[in-house]
C-alpha cells in the first residue's frame, strides 16, 4: 500500500549509458555461458540445462536489478536487489509512478532509446525512496530460462525485456530534511534569545542607564538568556561529535555494575536541594558488561534523569506536595517484540511525573521537538532525547518511551550483553574486545 507518492521523472545521458553498460554486461554473460553449452543441449527441452543462465548472470551483478518482461511480468531479481529491498519490491514495482514510466518505456523502439528514470517515495509501512533506472533491452530468446519463453519459440527468436536498476536514495533524502529542519530550528531557538539580549543591552543604554536597580533585574534577565544560549551551542556541538561517531561501533567492554555507581552519583548530583528522590537499582547480574562508550552511557543517563526532573517538577502532582520519584533500573530483556533478542539488558529510567500524551511519543526524538503544553514551562533545548537515540544507535541499541497521562514515563534501553566472563575470579575490567 501506498498513501502518498511523490514523482520526479527525467531522461538522462548518463543513466542511459549505466543501463546499457549493465545490459551489455547481462547479454554479454548470457551469451559466454550459452557459449560452452553444447548446441543440441540447448535446445533441449530439458529445463536444467537452460534455467540457470539469466537467473547466475543476475545473482553475481553487483547491482540491484529487476528483469521485467513484455506483459509486466517480474522475471528475475538479482541478489543484491533481494537483500535491499526485499519486502517493498511489490510496492516498488506497482507503484502508480513506476507502471506510467514502464509505459512509456515498453512503448519505446529498442535500439536507440534512452533510459526512463523515475524516483518513487514510499511511505508505509515506512519512508523509502528509490530511484528506478529503466532501460529496454532485446535479448535471444533461447538464452532465456524454458519458463520465460513463449511456446513455439522460433530458434533465432528475440524477446524483449525491460532492465531495472533499483539505487535507494532513502538516507539522501532523509539526510537533506534533517540538515533542513535542523538550520531552521536552531536559527529559531538561537533567535529568541538573542533579541532578548539584544533588547535589555537598548534598554540599560537608554532609558534604564541611570537605574541600579533596573541595570541589577536586567543583567540578571541577561545572564538567564546568555546561560541558554551557551547550553544550545554546547548541545549543538555535542550531538554533532555524537552524529560523527555514530558510524564507529564502540570497543570498550562497559561494566554496567561500574556504570550505575556513576549514575548513582550523578542522580544525587541532580537532585540535590530539590523534592526528588533518585533511586538507583544495582544490575542483576554484577558481571554484565556491554561494547559500548562509558561516558556517552552515562550521558544517555543523565539526559533521561534530567528530563524526568524537569518535567515532573512543573506537574500538578508536584505542585501539590507529592514526592518525584525516578527509578534507573537494570534488568536482563525477555523475549518481547519490542526487543531485537533476549540476549540483552534492558535498562530503565521510570518516573511518576506527568505523563506524555500518545500522539507526542513517535516524535520525541526529533530535534528541537518539544512537547506544546509544557515546553513553556520547562527550559530546555530540545535536544537531549535526540542525543540519546544517536548514542543507543551507535551501540546497536534500542531506545523505547512508553508513557500515561497522569501516570508517569519510562524509557527503556535495549542494549546486547557480551558473553559472560568463563573464570569468575576475573572482574569486567579485564575483558578485552577484539577489532
Amino acid at each position: 500500500m501506498v498513501a502518498q507518492a511523490w514523482l520526479i521523472m527525467g531522461e538522462g545521458a548518463i543513466a542511459g549509458a549505466a543501463m546499457a553498460t549493465l545490459g551489455g554486461m547481462v547479454l554479454g554473460r548470457m551469451r559466454a555461458s550459452a557459449s560452452h553449452v553444447p548446441v543440441l543441449a540447448r535446445r533441449s527441452p530439458s529445463k536444467e540445462v537452460s534455467q540457470p543462465c539469466l537467473e547466475q548472470v543476475m545473482a553475481c551483478l553487483p547491482a540491484a536489478m529487476l528483469v521485467i518482461n513484455e506483459t509486466r511480468g517480474l522475471c528475475v531479481v538479482s541478489k543484491m536487489a533481494e537483500q535491499q529491498f526485499d519486502g517493498d519490491l511489490g510496492s516498488i514495482v506497482r507503484h502508480p509512478a513506476f507502471q506510467a514510466k514502464l509505459d512509456v518505456v515498453l512503448a519505446q523502439k529498442v535500439g536507440n532509446t534512452p533510459s526512463g528514470r523515475v524516483r518513487v517515495i514510499l511511505d508505509i509501512p515506512r519512508l523509502r525512496v528509490v530511484q528506478a533506472v529503466l532501460q529496454k533491452q532485446s535479448l535471444p530468446a533461447e538464452l532465456l530460462p524454458i519458463s520465460m519463453r513463449r511456446e513455439n519459440t522460433a530458434p533465432n527468436a528475440q524477446t524483449t525485456l525491460v532492465f531495472v536498476d533499483l539505487h535507494d536514495e532513502t538516507d539522501a533524502v532523509v539526510a537533506e530534511r534533517q540538515h533542513t529542519d535542523f538550520v531552521a530550528f536552531a536559527s529559531h531557538e538561537l533567535r529568541t534569545p538573542l533579541a532578548a539580549l539584544l533588547g535589555f543591552i537598548e534598554t540599560l543604554q537608554g532609558p534604564a542607564a541611570d537605574d541600579p536597580l533596573a541595570q541589577k533585574e536586567f543583567l540578571e534577565i541577561m545572564s538567564q538568556q546568555a546561560k541558554r544560549m551557551q547550553n544550545l551551542l554546547n548541545s549543538l556541538l555535542y550531538l554533532s561529535r555524537v552524529q560523527m561517531q555514530e558510524h564507529q561501533k564502540p570497543r570498550e567492554a562497559v561494566c554496567l555494575a561500574d556504570l550505575f555507581e556513576q549514575c548513582q552519583a550523578e542522580g544525587d548530583l541532580l537532585s540535590a536541594g530539590l523534592p526528588v528522590k533518585v533511586d538507583v537499582q544495582p544490575p542483576e547480574n554484577k558481571s554484565w558488561q556491554v561494547a559500548g562508550d562509558e561516558t556517552q552511557l552515562l550521558q544517555v543517563v543523565v539526559n533521561l534523569v534530567e528530563n524526568a526532573i524537569k518535567y515532573s517538577l512543573v506537574s500538578e502532582k508536584t505542585k501539590s506536595g507529592k514526592l518525584v520519584s525516578i527509578t534507573i533500573a537494570c534488568h536482563q530483556a525477555e523475549e518481547d517484540q519490542r526487543w531485537p533478542s533476549a540476549a540483552g539488558i534492558v535498562l530503565s529510567v521510570t518516573d511518576n511525573g506527568p505523563g506524555i500524551p500518545a500522539r507526542h511519543l513517535a516524535r520525541l526524538t526529533e530535534r528541537f521537538y518539544r512537547v506544546a503544553k509544557t515546553a513553556a514551562a520547562v527550559q530546555g533545548s530540545g535536544l537531549g532525547l535526540a542525543i540519546v537515540q544517536h548514542i543507543v544507535t551507535r551501540h546497536g541499541g534500542r531506545f523505547v518511551v512508553e508513557s500515561a497521562v497522569g501516570q508517569g514515563t519510562s524509557c527503556h534501553i535495549w542494549l546486547p550483553l557480551l558473553p559472560l566472563v568463563a573464570d569468575p575470579s576475573l572482574n569486567c575490567h579485564q575483558t578485552v574486545l577484539q577489532p
